[in-house]
């Protein structure tokens, strides 16, 4: 099986986080796919792993990755192991390379199972108070102030038209400009919602019109954080 592992967002109690079974799968595999190996490793020991770590094979895959062979990452599987895939921070393939090896897996008759854990994305919608029925999620938006607003212009457009909440992340070092850049171009009345450091001790969402943010203090500066626009 290829198992779909979720990790913390932050520095967390893992008993508040991640259901027991999590623990008890986690040991009966001996080959991981992760992004960061120095993440993946402290990660796996400190999820309760009970062999020795050295013992362990972790295979790297993230964006500088080149020419996945997924087959190749899935070769244990085919031998009857199992095969975990785990993001830096939250569940695997969302907003989050992976996707992939899930792909491969699906077209050798892998079976794919995703563990319960933390996903800021969903997480923070289901904090904001807006619309949970129809939305999308848009990944970063461009980084040059122009076409980061024409971006804004575009999805709260989508937002009015259809009803759809906008989601969307930053840079952490870029929070603030992204909210002065939506503070400039969006409705008096389009909610934004804030979500940052979502699922640990220091979590802050807050949902306001961008008429209230105007008239609020605000610092999100190297804060992990979801952008959310809504009605």
């Amino acid at each position: 099986m290829l198992y779909l592992i979720p990790t913390p967002l932050g520095e967390n109690d893992f008993s508040a986080i991640f259901p027991a079974i999590n623990e008890e799968i986690i040991n009966t595999i001996d080959d991981f796919i992760v992004e960061d190996l120095r993440t993946g490793r402290r990660f796996v020991k400190k999820a309760g792993m009970r062999k020795p770590i050295d013992t362990l094979n972790f295979m790297l895959l993230n964006e500088h990755t080149r020419e996945v062979d997924a087959k190749q990452y899935l070769q244990p599987c085919l031998e009857g192991k199992h095969v975990g895939l785990m993001s830096d921070a939250g569940t695997p393939c969302v907003a989050d390379p992976g996707h992939v090896i899930v792909a491969a897996a699906h077209r050798l008759n892998i079976p794919v199972v995703p563990l319960v854990g933390p996903n800021s994305i969903i997480m923070s919608l289901m904090a904001s108070g807006l619309n949970g029925q129809n939305f999308a999620f848009n990944g970063y938006l461009p980084v040059e102030r122009d076409r980061r607003e024409n971006a804004l212009r575009t999805l709260e457009g989508l937002m009015y038209k259809h009803n759809q909440t906008q989601i969307f992340i930053e840079t952490p070092y870029r929070n603030n400009h992204m909210i002065e850049s939506v503070l400039q171009v969006c409705n008096h009345a389009t909610v934004l919602c804030v979500a940052a450091d979502v699922a640990t001790p220091q979590q802050t969402i807050v949902s306001k019109t961008v008429g209230q943010w105007k008239k609020s203090q605000y610092d999100f500066h190297k804060r992990p954080a979801v952008f959310l626009l809504g009605k």
